[in-house]
């Protein structure tokens, strides 16, 4: 049968109107699946969010073959930390579809490992988030905000330095800390080696291996520490025993001579009678020594005073923990 011209206009916008009702029949179901999508792998429901961040695309996931991929350039240091697998998703604010954030999900095995890369890349800049709770540590630096809780280091990048976007990113931290698995095992309990007072909340950092360059100090924590004006770096990392830990520290202090570094004098009779070394590092003042099972001391201080102050304090603090 041959078509009229007329029957065949008629045909042709029956078909642009089936057309056009699968397309925004797609357009809705992809808008249903995003708007419920189970996010939940990321220990985050879309109904408490109230759709705040819709998914866009799929999550994708990467091991320890293919992590360079996502992260080029970056790759060894979460290898070196034990690095399992990385989940990532990127979100749109349902409000505001200019605004977005992509959240990355390192699963490092345990607490040590996440807590190490992620105190290790904390920036300069960084503000602390102070209300994630007991287990969580995590801060805002500009358009993003970094977390680490249990085994997971996370990291959520904003389009954007938007208040409105960071303020969505904070509900969202809020949660993923309130919905990741944690128990009584997950605190890390050096950080209360610290000294009580003078050391600088939030700027603990822990090194796996390798601290300062020197490979026989590892699981070795720092912090800054305030003495009087000046700011300094102290450092302490335990060993199986008080041999050991005397070992080490020699070693160590063998290791700054070698290279470069000047015996200096002692002013401070608690670090002489703790058998402790006093070095000149080009300008900047190296202190270590051996306390019980922990060896300890002060990583590149420019104030000599300040670092036997500070060196003083860590001593007294580690026999504590000793006895």
């Amino acid at each position: 049968m041959r078509l009229t011209p007329g029957r065949a206009r008629t045909l042709e916008s029956a078909i642009g109107v089936l057309i056009l009702f699968v397309l925004i029949a797609t357009a809705v179901g992809v808008y249903v699946i995003q708007r419920n999508a189970d996010m939940a792998r990321f220990g985050i429901e879309s109904q408490q969010h109230k759709g705040d961040f819709l998914t866009v695309g799929k999550a994708e996931t990467y091991d320890t073959d293919n992590l360079y991929e996502k992260i080029d350039g970056k790759a060894p240091m979460y290898q070196e930390a034990e690095f399992r697998q990385l989940t990532t998703q990127r979100y749109v604010s349902s409000k505001n579809s200019e605004l977005g954030l992509e959240l990355y999900q390192y699963d490092m095995g345990n607490t040590r490992n996440a807590f190490s890369v992620y105190s290790r890349q904390k920036r300069a800049d960084a503000v602390d988030l102070n209300d994630l709770g007991p287990y969580a540590f995590g801060y805002v630096s500009g358009n993003a905000i970094c977390m680490s809780q249990g085994k997971y280091y996370i990291e959520m990048i904003g389009s954007s330095e938007s208040a409105e976007l960071v303020d969505g990113m904070k509900g969202m931290a809020k949660n993923l800390a309130a919905k990741l698995p944690t128990s009584e095992k997950d605190k890390i309990v050096e950080l209360g080696y610290f000294p009580n007072e003078g050391t600088v909340t939030g700027s603990w950092k822990l090194q796996l291996d390798n601290a300062f360059g020197f490979d026989g100090l590892n699981d070795t924590y720092s912090a800054l520490y305030k003495a009087g004006d000046k700011t300094v770096s102290i450092f302490f990392s335990r060993r199986k025993n008080a041999e050991e830990a005397k070992a080490v520290a020699k070693n160590y202090n063998d290791f700054l001579i070698t290279n470069g570094a000047k015996v200096s004098s002692i002013d401070s009779e608690t670090l002489k009678s703790a058998g402790a070394s006093v070095l000149d590092f080009y300008g900047n003042t190296e202190i270590v020594f051996s306390a019980g099972v922990f060896v300890g001391g002060v990583h590149e201080a420019d104030n000599k005073e300040a670092a036997e102050k500070a060196a003083e304090v860590l001593i007294s603090r580690l026999k504590e923990i000793n006895d």
